[in-house]
């Protein structure tokens, strides 16, 4: 299953920055204590079909979205999460290299911001990418 090989190859690389930005990160469907008035991230994977070019199976190839949703108190000025977009578009750059346990891969499209979705006491921004990448089965 090379999602979950895709899949650890960003949170690796996204864990490491969130940890050295004081930053909380949530994956998933993992059970999360979210932190009270504090800016955090709550990561996903969304895998596309998986695919064969080859008549040998001798490699499938993987490609989803990764979205990293900034989740901001109501009181935060919108530059904070547009940093952080930069900032992981930094992290991120398209063409980089996803590597892990098999799986080779890709950013395959810039990071992008989505639309901002309020709630009473607080605001998500949600940022994605797509990646692209193979493995033997």
């Amino acid at each position: 299953m090379s999602h979950a090989r895709a899949r650890r190859a960003i949170e690796v690389k996204l864990d490491a920055w969130a940890e050295a930005e004081g930053l909380m990160v949530a994956h998933g469907a993992e059970p999360f204590d979210p932190p009270e008035g504090q800016v955090y991230l709550r990561a996903f994977l969304i895998p596309a079909s998986t695919t064969c070019r080859y008549l040998n199976a001798s490699e499938l190839e993987y490609s989803g979205i990764y979205q990293v949703s900034i989740i901001t108190p109501i009181d935060q000025l919108i530059s904070v999460p547009e940093q952080i977009i930069d900032q992981l578009s930094a992290l991120f750059p398209l063409d980089s290299l996803l590597d892990r346990a098999g799986f080779l891969g890709q950013v395959s499209a810039p990071v992008e911001q989505g639309p901002t979705i309020t709630e009473p006491d607080r605001y998500t921004v949600p940022a994605s990418f797509t990646y692209r990448g193979s493995a033997a089965p």
